[in-house]
This record gives C-alpha cells, sequence and structure tokens, in this order.
C-alpha cells in the first residue's frame, strides 16, 4: 500500500511549506537540496518565508538550525505567535517530510508561486484593460510579469560541466562538419570578428548620424533573408516600408535608390534592373514591422506573429532602439527598460537581435571622431545588455565636411589641399566597422567598401 505521507501531491501548498521546513529544521542538508531553485518569496505564507530566510542566512554563516535554535530569533514574532509560538517550530519538525521528498516538496511551493504570480497579473491585467488602459501598456505589464516568474517546478537549476561540454563539443562538431553554426551577418570582415550571432544574443549596431547604421542593418538583413533564405523580422521605427524595400532592392541592382523618387527621369536599363531586384526582394523570407509598432511588448507579439508566419524566424533587426517605447519617470530610466526588454525579447524567442542605437554629438567635438562605449545616447544599459558592440565609422563623412586645412591667415595651401584630396580618396567608399565589445572572441576594426547612394557592400581586395 502507498504511503500517503510521502505523497506531496495530495497536500495543500501550506502543508508542503510546512513539512519541508521541518525536515530543514531536523537535517540542515535538507536545505542544501533546495537552496539552488527556492527562495523566501517563493513561499505562500509569510511566517513561513521568514522562517526560511533566517534558516538560509544561518545555515550560510555555519550556524545550526532547529526548532531550539530559532525559539529566541522569533520570540516577539506577531506571525508566530498567532500559529501558538515556539510549539509551532516543534509542530512542523513532527510533520516534517522525509530528506528524500525535499526537492519534490520545493517543487510543489514553485509551482503554487508560479500560479499565484500568474493570478495576480491577470487581475492585474483585467483592471487595467476596465480602466481604459492601452493594450501595449497592459501587454508590457504581463511580459514583465512572465519575467520574473520563479523557475518552472522540474526544470534545472544546475547542470554539470560534463554535460554542458558535451553540449559545446556536440556544436562544434557539427559547426566543423558544415552541418550548422551561428547566423552569418553576411559581412565576411565582421563575421571574423564577432564568429556569427548566437540564439539570444543582442548586438548593438551604433553609429553617428549618416553613417550607414541603417544601410549596413539592411545588408545583413538581405544576406540572412535573401541569401541564406532564412526568417528575418526588420523592426522600423524610423523609415516607411517602402523606403526600406527601394533600398534593399537598390543594392542588389546598384542603382541609386534616391533616382527612384524620380523614375521617370531614369535610364531605360537601371530602371530594369531595379525592377527585377525588386522581384528578388519581394520573394525573401523577411518582414516588415512598421513603426506604429513602438513597445517592447507591441513588437514581441508582432516578431511572434512573423515567426509563425514564416515558419520559423532567424533573426530580428530593432531600427532603432531610443525610438521604442517604454516605461519609466525620465528618459533614462525609459531607456534602460527598453534594453532590458529587447534583451528579454531575444531569449524569450531563442534568435539573436540587432538593435541599431544613435551615438551622442559630444564625438563630433573630438579630433578622432572614432566612436568609444561612452558615446552610445542615453544609458550604459545597451552597452551592459549587448553581447556585441559594433560601431560604423565613415572618415570620408567628416573629412568632406571638414575641407582642407586653413592657415592662419585664411587660406588653403596647394600643399594642404593636395593632402586632404588624398585623405580623402583614401577613405571614400569605406566603412570602418568597430567592435567595442564582444563577450565570444575579439576586439577588432574592420574596413569594408560602402557606396552610400546604392546602399551596396563589398568586401574589400574582392571587387
Amino acid at each position: 500500500m502507498r504511503d500517503m505521507a510521502q505523497e506531496p501531491a495530495v497536500f495543500g501548498v501550506i502543508e508542503a511549506e510546512q513539512q519541508l521546513l521541518g525536515a530543514i529544521l531536523l537535517d540542515n542538508t535538507c536545505y542544501d537540496r533546495v537552496s539552488d531553485i527556492l527562495k523566501a518569496e517563493h513561499f505562500a505564507d509569510p511566517l513561513h518565508a521568514r522562517i526560511f530566510d533566517i534558516c538560509a542566512r544561518r545555515i550560510a554563516a555555519g550556524h545550526l538550525v532547529s526548532p531550539v535554535a530559532l525559539r529566541p530569533i522569533l520570540e516577539g514574532d506577531p506571525g508566530l505567535a498567532a500559529v501558538g509560538g515556539p510549539r509551532y517550530l516543534v509542530r512542523m519538525a513532527g510533520a516534517s517530510v522525509s530528506g528524500s521528498m525535499s526537492r519534490a516538496y520545493a517543487e510543489i511551493i514553485i509551482e503554487q508561486a508560479c500560479r499565484r504570480a500568474l493570478h495576480g497579473a491577470s487581475q492585474e491585467a483585467l483592471k487595467g484593460l476596465e480602466v481604459g488602459e492601452g493594450s501595449g501598456e497592459v501587454r508590457t505589464r504581463l511580459l514583465e510579469a512572465i519575467s520574473r516568474l520563479p523557475e518552472p517546478a522540474g526544470s534545472e537549476s544546475t547542470q554539470s560541466i560534463a554535460k554542458a561540454m558535451m553540449s559545446a563539443v556536440d556544436r562544434a562538431v557539427k559547426t566543423y562538419q558544415g552541418e550548422v553554426s551561428y547566423l552569418q551577418t553576411g559581412v565576411p570582415g565582421l563575421d571574423r570578428i564577432i564568429r556569427g550571432l548566437a540564439p539570444g544574443n543582442m548586438t548593438i549596431l551604433g553609429g553617428a548620424t549618416s553613417m550607414g547604421k541603417t544601410s549596413l542593418a539592411l545588408e545583413i538583413a538581405a544576406n540572412v533573408a535573401l541569401h541564406q533564405n532564412k526568417g528575418v523580422a526588420f523592426v522600423s521605427l524610423e523609415m516607411a516600408e517602402e523606403e526600406l524595400a527601394t533600398r534593399m532592392a537598390s543594392s542588389i541592382a546598384r542603382v541609386p535608390y534616391a533616382d527612384i523618387r524620380d523614375a521617370a527621369n531614369m535610364e531605360e536599363d537601371a530602371f530594369r534592373k531595379w525592377i527585377e531586384a525588386s522581384q528578388k526582394v519581394g520573394d525573401a523570407k523577411l518582414r516588415i514591422v512598421p513603426k506604429h509598432v513602438r513597445d517592447v511588448a507591441a513588437i514581441h507579439a508582432a516578431v511572434r506573429r512573423a515567426d509563425r508566419e514564416m515558419g520559423g524566424l532567424s533573426l530580428v533587426i530593432v531600427d532603432y532602439a531610443q525610438l521604442v517605447q517604454g516605461k519609466g519617470n525620465s528618459r533614462y530610466e525609459l531607456m534602460t527598460n527598453v534594453s532590458i526588454g529587447l534583451k528579454l525579447m531575444s531569449g524569450l524567442i531563442g534568435v539573436p537581435v540587432i538593435a541599431l542605437v544613435q551615438l551622442g554629438r559630444d564625438l563630433l567635438m573630438r579630433d578622432d571622431h572614432r566612436p568609444q562605449l561612452s558615446d552610445i545616447k542615453e544609458t550604459g544599459q545597451y552597452e551592459n545588455d549587448a553581447d556585441q558592440v559594433v560601431f560604423c565609422h565613415r572618415e570620408a563623412y567628416y573629412l568632406e565636411r571638414k575641407g582642407p586645412n586653413v592657415s592662419k591667415n585664411g587660406e588653403i595651401s596647394a600643399e594642404a589641399r593636395a593632402d586632404w584630396e588624398a585623405d580623402l580618396a583614401r577613405t571614400r567608399n569605406i566603412m570602418e566597422l568597430i567592435v567595442r565589445k564582444n563577450r565570444h572572441g575579439r576586439l577588432a576594426s574592420a574596413e569594408v567598401g560602402f557606396h552610400a547612394a546604392t546602399n551596396r557592400f563589398w568586401e574589400i581586395g574582392k571587387e
């Protein structure tokens, strides 16, 4: 006959908490069996939460935990007095579960904590809808509540180094054999440094105004969606959908995208090439999330839908992060929450996210215009959350606007003009990709060919 005392499922959560705490009070090693997954906030009864917290602190300090040891600490606790005082600790110890069952009881407590948290979040969501809150704000709160849920019962909180090593070796072998690899951007110079984009990672792509951030993002999107035939969601918060499509087709056709605005005056051959390229772009596995979808929760929902529609998603690009709406009493707090939300989204969806960011104008005042991590506007959270930070830099942009050096008397010498023209010729149509953070590899820079008028990239020396 089955011993019902060993069947945790027949008891309520309060009884499970009592019996687990009793086991810890009798055998302190039971705490070690559950401490990796169980926290004080998981307990439904506030008194039980306080008892567990005291046990955790005493055991961590190397002190004994028992009904006798806890009696003077909890003396005067109103919650303990309400259930009979110190005798309650003795009763818990007397009704304790066996040490071998402590893990199962901890999982019951965590499961119930998840259910309470979900119920509370759903009630708050219903209340918000009833008082007229927007669906985007309600979705954001629900997403935040889900992200704070305790670990589901039965899932692993720790993993042996042997199992982790086996998984790493398996991926390395498959990559070596050409079966699987991290997602490649299709920009060889960049891929050689960052070694591809991993699922759940967030890459920050930054640059000053007119440096070509969006152009590079479109190049990566085209390489993944067209050449690798993998799903891409492009969240466009700055440009209209038609403008993005036009730029992508111009890159393939090698026709300046500005010419499309005046298509009536285009050469027939150029227009034909652009139409052919447009047909290729139309077949790409790419979904554009339009600019009216602005908060993190709405973006998350739109990306999930794109994932379903395309039968799988491999990359999300957000252009650009400072236009995403979020919660916060200040711009700094808002952007901090947006960064956290985008990083969370990458983990929940399980694909890499590339978030474009604008840089502060202070770098325009420096002699060296190459961006640093501190140049990211409004919050340092993007730097903290990012797995890679890549900056776009075009020295020719600054040289063109600066012009030749002017002497003290306001004249430009022939030598100064020649030097300026030589520097401009050397840097024209070149973009420097500067990797300032890379959790998975080295820090370095790569130069790539870039033609701004047609949005086209190439590997220097290859074309």
